[in-house]
């Protein structure tokens, strides 16, 4: 094989072509809301519960949350281009359970990210100086933990799903779907059991200062 024969590997096959871009560009979304996701979680966790939102870590979390956002817009292109080709090529594709599932997580994951723009980001702006839970409630607490565990559980079962292929067809959506808000659950109470231990021990070092 020399160069000049490699474009006819993608051009002998345009819709198998079309497959691969398709796959390389949602793979690039799920590697960027992933690792975006991941590092949110991370930030909130290392610098703004046990300590005070400064105004270049508030930053560095809208950057990241930028990032998960496109992330999440290539996702929804390249799913919409894959259902295109399905309905074209493989309409059996389109009754696979775990297509579904898919579908439903990621509209989740929007809605999550909807819910970190419009509430958590403003808030950490206006936290700016001050420790991430002060003056806050135990219920804006749980949303705020619940939120993150929605977009750590959310961005890792897309990838799980894409790599289970023994699910195709196999396991109902219900079942996945169950799965996934069990996880979603206990990672919500983990997420709120290492928040308040952060919280609490930030309120030690400073001697009591009121977190909420």
């Amino acid at each position: 094989m020399t160069l000049s024969t490699l474009p006819g590997l993608f051009l002998d096959d345009p819709a198998e072509s079309a497959r691969t871009v398709l796959r390389f560009l949602h793979f690039i979304g799920l590697a960027a809301g992933l690792g975006g996701a991941t590092l949110l979680d991370l930030l909130l966790l290392r610098f703004f519960v046990p300590g005070q939102a400064g105004a270049e870590r508030v930053a560095g979390f809208e950057f990241a949350a930028r990032v998960v956002d496109a992330g999440l817009k290539l996702l929804w292109l390249t799913g919409f281009g894959f259902l295109l080709l399905y309905a074209l090529q493989d309409p059996l594709q389109l009754q696979n359970p775990k297509v579904h599932a898919k579908l439903l997580v990621v509209a989740v994951l929007t809605l999550n990210g909807a819910f970190i723009h419009m509430v958590i980001l403003p808030h950490l702006r206006r936290q700016a100086g001050r420790p991430l839970f002060q003056g806050m409630g135990r219920m804006q607490r749980a949303l705020f933990a619940a939120s993150g565990a929605v977009s750590a559980v959310s961005w890792y079962t897309p990838v799980a799903l894409g790599v289970f292929s023994q699910l195709n067809h196999a396991v109902p959506a219900t079942l996945i779907l169950s799965v996934y808000l069990l996880l979603i659950a206990a990672m919500t109470a983990v997420m709120l059991a290492v928040t308040g231990l952060l919280s609490r021990r930030f309120q030690q070092q400073t001697g009591g200062a009121g977190l909420g």
